[in-house]
């Protein structure tokens, strides 16, 4: 199960972006973040529920994905019983055919994933030169710092970083399977060491579910949990400081600066 950032001992997390305006604006005055659509990531594993064929390796997880195919089958066409039964039993004697089946299936599910979940990505270290570089526009950009001492922000979650493709078992549908699909990512991305909050959108929601809800992709904040806006090194400070104080003076202006001789920034103010 992923770690929380509360629980991992930070106190405060960053989210990194360009500077828009208008964009910031709208999060100083409604207190909402916009919380992203998987299918928008840059990286094309990011999210997605791709399936190891690996995994049928083990004759009982491929029964189990052969029985879950066939049950899905028969919950969403109109197969006949003895359809059905054909299919279980060319898939149990062709492993080709299983695997190509259930890449299909896994391919399927990606658009309900992008429909129903949102994600806010976040980090602990405001100084990661890189963070600023991908995310913040080249550094031209900002840093909104969030106190991790409330409801919404302590339960971002751990991104795993994993050497080798996970062994996602389509048949387990599990709140912790999903958050494993939300979660993995390859351990060439683990310079961001990030944080995710994990929401769902209002309209396209699980019944009865317990997680952190969006609408229209925008997550309310609770009062102070945006703590100060950190202008990017390269950014107009001014600007970005006469914004903030005249929407929302209550929030602090840091900027980051280039130390002198070195690969590194100070955050000041």
């Amino acid at each position: 199960m992923a770690t929380t950032a509360w629980t991992d001992g930070h106190r405060v997390l960053y989210h990194w972006q360009r500077f828009n305006g208008e964009w910031l604006r709208a999060t100083l005055e409604s207190n909402c973040v916009y919380c992203s659509s998987p299918g928008t990531f840059n990286d094309p594993w990011d999210c997605k529920p791709h399936f190891n064929s690996e995994i049928l390796s083990d004759p009982q997880e491929y029964e189990k994905h052969v029985n879950w195919a066939v049950e899905l089958c028969r919950r969403t066409t109109r197969m006949s019983p003895l359809d059905l039964d054909r299919m279980r039993r060319e898939l149990m004697s062709d492993r080709q055919r299983a695997s190509e089946l259930l890449n299909q299936i896994s391919d399927e599910m990606a658009p309900a994933i992008n429909s129903q979940y949102r994600v806010y990505c976040l980090g602990p270290d405001v100084r990661n030169l890189l963070m600023w570089a991908h995310y913040a526009d080249s550094h031209m950009g900002v840093c909104l710092e969030f106190d991790v001492a409330n409801e919404t922000i302590c339960s971002a979650l751990k991104c795993d970083y994993l050497s080798a493709f996970p062994l996602m078992k389509l048949h387990d549908d599990s709140d912790d399977m999903v958050l494993r699909i939300l979660l993995s990512k390859s351990d060439v991305w683990s310079y961001e060491d990030e944080y995710r909050l994990i929401a769902q959108e209002r309209a396209a929601a699980a019944p009865l579910t317990e997680t952190l809800m969006t609408d229209n992709s925008l997550l309310q904040l609770p009062a102070g949990a945006l703590r100060a806006v950190v202008t990017g090194c390269r950014g107009d400070h001014d600007v970005v400081r006469n914004l903030v104080q005249r929407v929302a003076p209550q929030v602090l202006v840091r900027r980051a600066v280039m130390v002198p001789n070195r690969y590194e920034l100070v955050i000041e103010g």
